[in-house]
């Protein structure tokens, strides 16, 4: 049974003697060993004071800071708050630190934390209620607190008080150009530390935005403090916010950006100036999901990887964007004047092709469904609606060579079948495609698949026409067989278009599969069943198509009779006495007919197919 991650507790505030024995600000509660205690105190003890700021408002005065920090697989979150000493002098602090395993305790977790009220969540002896009314302990216990639960924290924080949505709406606060200035430095040295002075809005709504903008983007450990009185202090987080008064420190690695200048007075914009611009307009216009279209599949480590991950995705000067965002807004007149260009011209139209190949059925559906309208919004972009039909067709097709069924896609198209001519310039491409390769190629799902997404009667005759155009007479006669098993009036159809192109070419090859099909039998009786009439007209377009002269000599009928087998079809016996000549050719169409008479009114008649019982021995 897995055990679920809990996070140690440790409460700080001055004492005269703490739990490592010292008289000033220490541990005086904890649920850690003593052991456990003194290494986590080694790491942060340093940033255990609240920042004090005497000239703020009382209210602003008495907010705490938080920090978070990560040790390989471990992690720590401070909250800390100015209180008194026990002598009522102000300028000490109250901290609270929790610690724990990093996977458990993550920057989601931590900046949740920030906007939480912790004696919501807190044991009762370690609340800062408590603690501040002098309810919770002065000096050390012995007494260990208990371990915080860290899945009904997460819970409660995430999931019922939702406060990372909230954070989502505080960051929108954030100023613009203030994120761009803080984006620009993250991306041209990522993972460097950075201190921020004066920002307008509280340290973990700023982290928060960035995060969202740049934490799958850039490298770096995003571990935060919020409220510091300088960034002088040693092994500080990557992102620290101070006062506008705060003293600068020694340390030459850390850049500053001072969020009281305005834009472009903090000096020269560097060259990622404008690309971090366009990313935080993306993000702000577009949503986090149109900016996770564009994240790395690992976080990007240097200045080069960012500025060829930023080349990547500018698809056209000023406008830094994924093309699957851009489809989905143009439908509802959503696209500013740069993307509406792009959008509108040719050199998108490349981009466009890509990215439909990249989407699901389920997400290509929900575009076509949005393009499938005429209304004013899409009426500047005809190009791009057409490749999004291109590529659905196309996916159907796939589906229905692969599977033999339809896709998702069907039902879309069925609702708004899309131009016939568009359907046949992609069975014709496939079929070319496939002659090149010199690869069987099966028609039948293709053509009940433009039957499925609504193509009309007139679109579906297109298609045969291509197939007229491009299969041999042999590969003609197998299909209007093998059609004839599902869709008898199609193959019908396609009988109709070989007869209206006269003659067949390749006659050796036609009556090869003349006879494998017994002169298409079968396929008569399933397009015209108990109907001779039809089965006649039929015949009839069938050897005007592969024999091509109206009156049939001896050998071209001595050669359907053999390609028609022992016992040709009725239908096709009348059909040759109708359209041979007098002499040899009549009296060998005569011979099959008392041939097949015999057979069928002897006392046992067998079916037709069946043994002769002439045949039959004693």
């Amino acid at each position: 049974m897995i055990r679920a991650a809990r996070a140690d507790l440790t409460v700080y505030r001055w004492s005269e003697r703490s739990l490592i024995g010292r008289g000033d600000v220490g541990p005086v509660t904890t649920s850690l060993e003593r052991e456990a205690l003194l290494r986590w105190n080694n790491r942060i003890e340093h940033l255990v004071w609240a920042a004090q700021d005497d000239t703020a408002d009382p209210a602003d005065a008495s907010a705490p800071g938080f920090v978070y920090l990560r040790y390989g697989h471990e992690a720590a979150l401070l909250r800390k708050v100015p209180a008194r000493d026990p002598h009522g002098r102000s300028g000490s602090t109250l901290t609270h630190v929790l610690t724990g395993p990093a996977d458990s305790m993550d920057l989601h977790l931590a900046l949740a934390a920030c906007r939480s009220d912790w004696d919501d969540w807190l044991p009762p002896r370690a609340r800062q209620g408590a603690l501040l009314d002098d309810r919770g302990p002065r000096g050390p216990e012995d007494e260990l607190l208990p371990r915080v639960p860290l899945d009904r924290v997460r819970a409660l924080l995430l999931h019922r008080e939702n406060l990372l949505q909230d954070l989502d709406t505080a960051a929108l606060a954030v100023p613009e150009g203030l994120l761009t200035r803080l984006a620009e430095a993250l991306m041209e040295r990522p993972g460097a530390p950075l201190t921020v002075v004066g920002s307008p809005v509280p340290g973990e709504v700023v982290v928060h935005a960035l995060a969202e903008l740049l934490g799958q983007v850039v490298a770096g450990d995003w571990t935060f403090a919020t409220r510091e009185e300088s960034d002088a202090a040693r092994e500080l987080p990557q992102l620290v916010f101070v006062r506008p008064d705060a003293t600068a420190g020694l340390q030459g690695s850390r850049r500053r950006i001072d969020a009281t200048a305005p834009d472009g007075t903090d000096g020269p914009a560097g060259p990622m100036r404008a690309q971090a611009a366009l990313l935080v307009r993306l993000h702000r216009r577009r949503g986090r999901d149109a900016l996770g279209r564009l994240r790395p599949s690992l976080p990007l480590t240097s200045t080069e990887q960012v500025q060829h991950w930023l080349e990547q995705h500018s698809v056209a000067p000023g406008l830094l964007s994924d093309l699957t965002s851009l489809l989905e807004a143009a439908p509802h007149g959503d696209l500013s004047p740069t993307e509406a260009a792009y959008l509108h011209s040719r050199a998108a139209l490349p981009r466009v092709r890509l990215e439909l190949s990249r989407l699901r059925d389920g997400h290509l559906a929900a575009l076509l469904h949005s393009w499938a309208a005429r209304t004013p919004a899409l009426a500047p972009y005809p190009q791009v609606r057409e490749e999004i039909l291109l590529a659905a067709v196309q996916r159907c097709f796939d589906a229905a060579a692969a599977h033999g069924t339809g896709s998702e896609l069907e039902d879309v198209l069925r609702a708004a079948p899309p131009d016939a001519g568009l359907v046949r310039g992609v069975l014709d491409e496939r079929m070319e495609l496939a002659a090149r390769r010199a690869e069987a190629f099966d028609v039948v799902p293709l053509l009940s698949c433009a039957a499925r997404i609504g193509l009309s009667s007139a679109g579906l005759d297109d298609l045969t026409e291509v197939l007229v155009g491009r299969f041999t007479t042999s590969e003609l006669i197998r299909e209007i067989d093998r059609i004839s098993r599902a869709e008898p009036e199609r193959a019908r159809a396609l009988l109709e278009r070989c007869a209206e192109h006269g003659p067949a070419r390749g006659r050796r090859d036609a009556y090869d599969m003349l006879r494998r099909t017994e002169f298409l039998a079968d396929a008569v009786d399933r397009m015209a069943p108990r109907n001779p009439a039809r089965a006649v007209q039929l015949y009839r377009l069938l050897l005007r198509w592969t024999i091509g002269s109206r009156l049939l000599g001896p050998r071209a009928v001595t050669a359907v009779l053999e390609a028609a087998g022992p016992r040709p079809s009725p239908a096709l016996l009348w059909t040759l006495l109708d359209t041979c000549r007098r002499g040899r050719a009549r009296r060998a169409v005569l011979a099959a007919v008392v041939d097949q008479y015999f057979r069928l009114q002897l006392p046992h008649p067998a079916a037709r197919r069946g043994p002769h019982p002439l045949d039959a021995r004693d």
